[in-house]
């Protein structure tokens, strides 16, 4: 039986900045399992996905699903390298630069959340394939967080894919900038 992924409480606060809450969104964090007002350090993957799902809702509905997971995944990580941890991370990607923060793209995942299923593949210059295995996320909000972490890292105009799906959960992104 696989482990349910766990989530820390910097990922929350990060979808919390991406939503500035409403009452009625707190209501539905709350409902979700996620209390905006005391957070724990750690919760299950299930909780993030239906915290996720409510943010997505509120602040992206006037875009399409994908579009909304991509942008979500955008100001997600946007929002992580506001926080304490995410400032720390924020510097190691621009001091590393795109192709070291390519190679270590698990372990910045890790910082977050664990297990982590995740292998790099260097194709070419700039071009990289990722491999998400027994990922609970969406593949485009995990697009959009690479896209904005390459940003980050100061890649210049990078394109990420959603190359092969082959399961909700088992999916490569094809990176390139």
């Amino acid at each position: 039986m696989a482990t349910e992924v766990i989530v820390q409480a910097t990922l929350f606060d990060s979808l919390v900045r991406c939503a500035s809450p409403d009452t009625t969104l707190r209501a539905e964090l709350l409902a979700a399992g996620y209390d905006v007002d005391r957070p724990r350090a750690l919760y299950p993957a299930s909780v993030f996905i239906a915290c996720q799902a409510a943010v997505q809702r509120a602040v992206y509905s006037h875009l399409d699903l994908k579009a909304a997971q991509r942008q979500l995944g955008r100001d997600l990580v946007r929002a992580y390298f506001e926080t304490l941890v995410g400032r720390v991370v924020g510097m190691a990607l621009k001091v590393a630069g795109p192709d070291r923060a390519m190679k270590r793209v698990a372990l910045s995942f890790r910082s977050v959340f664990e297990p982590v299923d995740i292998e790099t593949h260097l194709l070419g210059p700039r071009d990289w394939r990722v491999e998400f295995r027994a990922y609970p996320f969406p593949s485009e909000s995990a697009a959009g967080t690479c896209e904005g972490a390459l940003l980050q890292a100061g890649a210049q105009k990078p394109s990420v894919e959603v190359e092969r799906t082959h399961s909700p959960e088992d999916f490569d992104l094809r990176i390139r900038w």
